[in-house]
């Protein structure tokens, strides 16, 4: 193979089994990589499984094992796109960390605990470069672990193109004729779904009007939906249904007291969605004016919120404009474009 321009090395443990949040970002910059011809990509598998996963998802790629991102002369940046640092690396290296909940948060077991943070401490301690989703969750960094400021980068996600206004779409026969509130992915205790649960029991009227929930509830989270005896189910929901569910909800619902980015928010913006968040961490970043921003705590706030979406056509209507407009004219292949250039800089720097 003809040597390349720039050879850029990229941790691929976790990919093949990330199909949502991280993993969506990691494709988006490999996409602008593999565009560019000068790029020689180098997926580097932590199991066999995975690399042969690699090898069959990323035809255009190299997949080799982390150990040789140890040696300089290997590649001239490794990324590191995964929260944290499996692996020291020689070369310059870029190290993505999306949020510090790992410390804020932490996992109640030791051992996970341990398994969640080292990494996070070692890019802290290791890096040449971190990259981060927002400005909030920069000053975490800076605040939590301790970076120096200058050393962090801050480029906002971009939405896919995938997630796009339109009509006609086909929903569930249960959903057929009702209007719902839309709740995406809010196991952790941050997604806070205990807000939007208590509000919608207070906002939502009758059989026509239901909370649908994409992702499992945790235990505690579906014990208080039932005593409250709050219409709602539980789906999973494909990439085609999910857009479906965002561009025909009467509201979606991001109630997060802690967000680093917010990519369910950005995603039912670039659908059209109208959109309730929170006003707190990255979500104000995140949604720029397109959504409304209700305090996480406010469960009445957010039940007004909701009932005015629900009773009110001509806020309704407001709400999904200013949501479609928030990336109507955006160019959504910029976040990749920018960590591809922030990696030939990185190594241009040595």
């Amino acid at each position: 193979m003809k040597r390349s321009a720039f050879r850029l090395a990229i941790d691929a443990a976790n990919l093949t089994r990330d199909r949502r949040g991280m993993g969506r970002l990691t494709r988006a910059v490999l996409a602008q990589a593999f565009a560019d011809k000068s790029i020689e990509v180098t997926l580097l598998a932590e199991k066999s499984a995975d690399a042969r996963a690699l090898r069959l998802e990323f035809p255009l790629a190299t997949v080799r094992w982390p150990i040789a991102a140890a040696t300089s002369r290997a590649y001239d940046a490794v990324w590191f796109p995964f929260n944290g640092m499996r692996f020291a690396s020689g070369p310059p290296s870029l190290v993505t960390i999306h949020d510090a909940f790992a410390f804020t948060e932490p996992h109640a077991g030791r051992i996970a605990r341990f398994r969640e943070q080292a990494p996070i401490r070692r890019a802290a301690a290791k890096a040449t470069r971190i990259l981060t989703d927002s400005r909030w969750s920069r000053d975490e960094i800076v605040r939590v672990l301790k970076v120096a400021r200058e050393r962090i980068d801050v480029i906002l996600p971009s939405p896919e193109r995938y997630w796009f206004p339109a009509g006609g779409d086909i929903l569930p026969t249960p959903l057929a004729g009702r209007k719902y509130a839309l709740l995406v992915g809010v196991r952790e205790q941050r997604k806070n779904a205990r807000t939007a649960l208590e509000a919608c029991a207070r906002a939502l009227r009758g059989p026509g009007e239901t909370l649908v929930i994409v992702g499992e509830l945790a235990p505690q989270d579906r014990a208080r939906a039932l005593e409250l005896r709050l219409s709602c189910g539980e789906i999973s929901a494909s990439d085609e249904l999910l857009r479906a569910l965002y561009r025909n909800a009467s509201a979606v619902l991001v109630p997060s007291y802690a967000e680093g980015f917010g990519l369910v928010a950005v995603e039912a913006l670039a659908c059209g969605a109208p959109l309730i968040a929170s006003n707190a961490t990255a979500l104000p970043e995140a949604c720029d004016g397109a959504a409304l921003l209700v305090d996480p705590h406010d469960v009445a706030a957010w039940s007004q919120a909701i009932r005015n979406l629900f009773d009110d056509a001509e806020q309704a209507s407001d709400l999904r404009a200013r949501a479609a407009a928030r990336f109507a004219s955006s160019d959504r292949t910029r976040s990749g474009r920018e960590t591809v250039a922030l990696l030939r800089a990185l190594a241009s720097d040595g």
